[in-house]
């Protein structure tokens, strides 16, 4: 979480930049609002980020967009949030319609609702998933160095334990209440040809009691292929990046695992 959270907070940078300005022009410092350089910085954050995706692309075979049913979610989030502020803009327009634009300006809040619901959209279909996107390569360059770490007493297949946490920003309040932590594992073929391959986990907590017993769908993969370990938990309808193989109730800090494999039928 800690890589999603810096690069949300980061994109969060030209927004502070337009509010920090308005509230010199409410305090008489300036004139008018300043949008032309934080609307620069905004598309630079997204030419970084659309390189870095395409790096991804190239280097990962991570998909540039998330998926349809991603996709779908924003748009719907985004859609009540336009019809909610919208019936508010029209029946405050209608209640009070002779009232002085100093107190009510229609005009200037459709613009606030159409820059808020593009907010939304951008937030939903590249922001989220581009800081996901990063956190799971993350993932995958630490798992690659753990490998190189256990090279001498590698078996035909590497099991990894990659990460167990929440997915909320910060742990220590009630919005983690409740939250499943997401456990994330990474499984290796280390054979010089394609393999299906089954993995079974024992997830054990910090006194190492047992948490949950897995198994992971049949996968096939490539002579050297790194992977995240999917298991009927796992959702199809998430882009790779923010998918887990499994759920706890607890953190996971232990774990057993097997495996077995067979040539590809």
């Amino acid at each position: 979480m800690f890589v999603i959270s810096a690069i949300l907070l980061i994109f969060t940078l030209p927004g502070l930049w337009v509010i920090w300005t308005a509230a010199d022009v409410t305090s008489g410092k300036r004139e008018k609002i300043e949008w032309k350089k934080p609307l620069i910085l905004l598309f630079i954050l997204l030419g970084i980020s659309a390189l870095l995706s395409l790096y991804f692309y190239n280097s990962y075979h991570l998909p540039f967009w998330p998926t349809l049913f991603e996709h779908v979610v924003g748009l719907i989030i985004t859609g009540v949030f336009l019809l909610i502020l919208s019936i508010i803009n029209i029946v405050v327009s209608i209640t009070y319609k002779d009232a002085p634009k100093s107190f009510h300006n229609p005009k200037a809040l459709w613009i606030f609702i159409g820059v808020l619901c593009m907010i939304f959209l951008l937030l939903f279909l590249w922001i989220i998933p581009f800081a996901q996107k990063t956190s799971y390569v993350n993932k995958i360059q630490v798992a690659m160095n753990a490998l190189e770490e256990e090279e001498k007493n590698k078996e035909e297949m590497t099991v990894l334990f990659m990460s167990s946490e929440q997915e909320c920003v910060r742990r220590r309040t009630n919005s983690c209440a409740g939250e499943e932590y997401e456990n994330t594992f990474f499984v290796k073929n280390n054979l010089d040809e394609e393999k299906e391959v089954q993995v079974r986990i024992r997830a054990l907590d910090s006194d190492k009691n047992e948490l949950k017993i897995v198994e992971s769908e049949i996968m096939t993969l490539d002579a050297g292929e790194l992977r995240l370990v999917e298991t009927e938990e796992t959702s199809d309808n998430s882009s790779v990046w923010s998918r887990s193989s499994f759920q706890t109730e607890y953190r996971t800090h232990f774990y057993q695992s097997i495996f077995r494999f067979r040539d590809v039928e």
